[in-house]
């Protein structure tokens, strides 16, 4: 009797062994399997969007020009209250100019379609211009980036990779959900947003190769645009830019951009707080020079 009782016990045990294996066995494949699903996805959502993007050329009956085309790349920075400060552009302002792109219908640009307007001399509206965000203020997220859903209408963002961990920018988490969208690029304004033209060329590649691969290692992209701190750029930017892969770069001198001006030092329209829409309209057609 003792021996049977011994017995139904080790009988008792090995099952319960068994099962906690068997438990763990289960819920470790489970979570790698779920952890490969979501890598999967991720990588998905990044060729899905770059497909997209690749074949817009072919989907969009694009325009020849037999002149050089030239448009307005427009330069904004937070999406506040203005409070006196001029790169501030109240959100209900923000939201009058975006209407009145779309009443006018205006086409928005991704920096891979700007860069087919300038390297072929075709376009895929009318109508075009490009919307630039410099910095990455957490506004641009919470308050540009649902008008962009809800309008359709497509952004280019320039982030300061050395603030992602500041309060007052967006985070890593919030950029990936803009970049995996249809409605938002995030380009590189270098690391630390210095003055390049004071830099040593050690200095200079480090701003512009880290902010560069950091974003590409990131968002599984090729960043192509750089937007230039404060728009203070020389010959010796131009070249390194190029050299680390940059295919344009924006400035702030004022204008349209076109060709001619060079890949590497685009003119843009700097948009200040003030404008309604329609205001906002009239000096926007009036500043090509």
């Amino acid at each position: 009797m003792k021996k049977k009782w011994l017995w139904l016990l080790f009988t008792l045990l090995i099952i319960s062994i068994g099962g906690t294996a068997f438990y763990a066995y289960t819920f470790t494949n489970k979570k790698t399997e779920e952890n490969k699903t979501q890598q999967t996805q991720e990588v998905t959502v990044k060729e899905t969007k770059q497909t997209t993007t690749e074949s817009s050329e072919e989907k969009t009956k694009w325009i020849e020009s037999d002149t050089e085309i030239a448009f307005p790349i427009l330069m904004y920075h937070s999406l506040a209250e203005s409070e006196g400060n001029t790169l501030k552009v109240p959100p209900v302002e923000f939201k009058e100019h975006l209407q009145w792109l779309k009443d006018n219908d205006y086409y928005t640009l991704t920096p891979e379609e700007a860069y087919i307007v300038l390297t072929e001399n075709k376009k895929p509206a009318e109508k075009i211009v490009w919307l630039t965000l410099d910095d990455g203020y957490l506004n641009n997220y919470t308050d540009g980036f649902p008008l962009f859903k809800e309008m359709k209408m497509k952004a280019t963002i320039n982030y300061i990779t050395s603030k992602i961990e500041s309060s007052s920018y967006f985070n890593l988490k919030q950029m990936k959900e803009m970049s995996q969208s249809d409605e938002v690029n995030i380009e590189s304004h270098t690391v630390t947003h210095l003055d390049l033209t004071t830099l040593d060329d050690t200095q200079l590649t480090s701003e512009l190769k880290d902010s560069k691969a950091w974003l590409d290692k990131e968002l599984k992209q090729d960043t192509s645009l750089l937007c230039y701190p404060a728009g203070r750029y020389d010959e010796r930017s131009q070249k390194i830019a190029e050299e680390l892969g940059y295919k344009m770069a924006v400035t702030t001198e004022p204008g349209y951009a076109k060709k001619s001006d060079g890949l590497f030092a685009l003119k843009r329209v700097r948009i200040s707080p003030g404008y309604s829409g329609e205001a906002f309209g009239q000096f926007v057609e009036s500043s090509n020079q």
